[in-house]
């Protein structure tokens, strides 16, 4: 394993460069200058400060360093080879902020996207393939989404520049179907003519989700029974895009954000985007941990009648179980009980640090991309190659992965190790790692694979010099606001006394 790793996955640097906070506005997001290994010949982006960032966080990687400033430089060499099929994995989690905020607060911004290209481009050659995919959340418009970023102009920008080099470029939804609301729950499902066929992978005992009740399992949508099935009889199923398990290299590029089931979601919690089947995705279990679960701290008897209701009501998908549960939702609110409470806590639908459940799904997911080839046999070798880009250049703080608030962080992240390049991150943004069940794991999981691998053999290249000792420096570079679920768990700064009590907050905000 350690010979078909070098410079993969047992590289444990990660770049972390700094410049503004503000993306470009003018797709294709071309580069500010024509540097010398420019692949296209096009006027420069003068507000385009990311790609810069992007390309100094592969110098500081010291990737293909002897070239670098000249013509031939080619910092992806030992990564892709010519001919080989590319998957770029960004966060298109949704088209929208369900908070009302910015939505560049929620995605990932394809200027970020731009500046990986140009370098894959110049590593293929003359051949071989480039997609852009992603599962994104089921009401995701994912057109809308593209139209809004300009992503749609990036791709027609690039699919002609690259099939005259003999490069198949395509940005593809791996999802089965689009959900449409109503009324805050699925009214309408459309199916989508996606542009990947899906592969089921089973991990069977080898799955982090043997260890838990799966009776119990909540996963996206309101069939529970979808979800256990999934994980009954040691099956631990997932529905993977072939396209993933037909890659050779993958570049994850994540938003640096906070999320309410795994605290903070960058590259290990961006591979759920490699599942099409969202009701495959164990999220949480339903019920107090004192009752087996791990959806509330303690949940309120309104807050038990309303899950059992979404199971028999909703799950079913017919127009009368949906009326009947917005009676319901009509009678709690007409009741007070709404009023009284803001219906439950913050601790509802598995959104806080007791969520037991959701870092497994996460690290299974994980396993699938190294080890699963493309029929979906889960080997002992890694089968594909990584490398990551966090885009942090505007984060996301606060109730996120949907509702964030804007974090003007101004920072991109790399590195070949997706635990290391986390930890690193998770670091920078004031929070402790070693406080959050999923990277607490993650580390258990890649010292399996590797050996050797402990974080204090991780090292930071930066040009801010402090940066370089971030993993061992007791200083809080930034001060990211943790979802309410885990406000005061994880944080490396002091929480102040005026933030708002979790349970003020209300269960719509928190359930997504």
């Amino acid at each position: 394993m350690e010979a078909a790793l070098k410079h993969h996955l047992d590289n444990f640097e990660v770049a972390v460069t700094s410049g503004a906070s503000s993306y470009p506005e003018n797709p294709p997001f071309n580069p500010p200058e024509m540097y010398p290994e420019s692949p296209f010949a096009a006027s420069g982006d003068l507000s385009n400060h990311v790609y810069p960032m992007v390309r100094d966080c592969l110098r500081l990687l010291r990737l293909d360093e002897t070239n670098f400033g000249k013509p031939e430089w080619n910092p992806l060499r030992r990564l892709i080879s010519p001919g080989q099929r590319v998957l770029i994995k960004p966060n298109f989690v949704l088209h929208f902020n369900a908070g009302g905020g910015p939505l560049n607060a929620v995605v990932t911004h394809p200027s970020i996207v731009r500046a990986i290209l140009d370098y894959v481009v110049i590593a293929l050659r003359e051949g071989g393939s480039i997609l852009i995919g992603d599962s994104p959340q089921m009401n995701c418009d994912f057109k809308e989404l593209g139209q809004s970023l300009g992503i749609d102009r990036l791709a027609d920008y690039l699919q002609p520049l690259c099939a005259v080099r003999g490069i198949n470029f395509q940005v593809v939804d791996f999802r089965e179907e689009q959900a449409f609301y109503k009324h805050g729950i699925v009214w309408n499902r459309k199916p989508l003519a996606n542009g990947s066929s899906v592969v089921r992978v089973a991990l069977g005992r080898e799955s982090f989700m043997e260890a838990i009740d799966n009776t119990r399992l909540y996963g996206a949508d309101y069939d529970r029974n979808q979800t256990i099935r999934a994980h009954d009889g040691h099956k631990h199923e997932y529905i993977v895009a072939s396209a993933v398990l037909d890659s050779d290299v993958v570049i994850s590029v994540p938003k640096l954000k906070v999320h309410r089931k795994v605290g903070t979601t960058l590259n290990l919690k961006n591979m759920v985007g490699i599942n099409c089947d969202k009701n495959h995705l164990a999220h949480y279990r339903v019920g107090s941990p004192a009752t087996g679960g791990d959806e509330f701290s303690s949940p309120r008897w309104d807050d038990r009648a309303e899950r059992r209701l979404s199971d028999v009501l909703l799950g079913g998908g017919s127009r009368s179980g949906k009326y009947a549960f917005l009676a319901w939702r009509a009678f709690r609110k007409a009741s007070g009980i709404a009023q009284r409470k803001e219906i439950a806590s913050a601790f509802a639908y598995g959104n806080w640090h007791g969520n037991d459940t959701a870092w497994r799904m996460v690290l299974d997911l994980n396993r699938i991309l190294m080890f699963a080839d493309r029929d979906g046999s889960i080997g002992a070798e890694p089968v594909r190659k990584y490398f990551s880009v966090i885009d942090g250049v505007i984060g996301g703080e606060g109730e996120g992965p949907l509702h964030p608030d804007a974090y003007p962080s101004g920072v991109v992240l790399a590195g070949f190790n997706p635990v290391a390049v986390d930890w690193v991150a998770t670091r920078l943004m004031g929070f402790d790692p070693n406080e959050i069940p999923l990277y607490q794991n993650a580390v258990s999981q890649m010292k399996g694979w590797l050996h050797e691998f402990a974080i204090e053999r991780c090292s930071v290249k930066s040009e801010v010099p402090k940066w370089q000792n971030i993993l061992d420096s007791k200083e809080v570079v930034m001060s990211f606001r943790a979802p309410a679920g885990w406000r005061g768990q994880i944080e490396r700064y002091r929480v102040d006394a005026e933030d708002p009590d979790p349970s003020s907050l209300s269960n719509n905000m928190l359930s997504q």
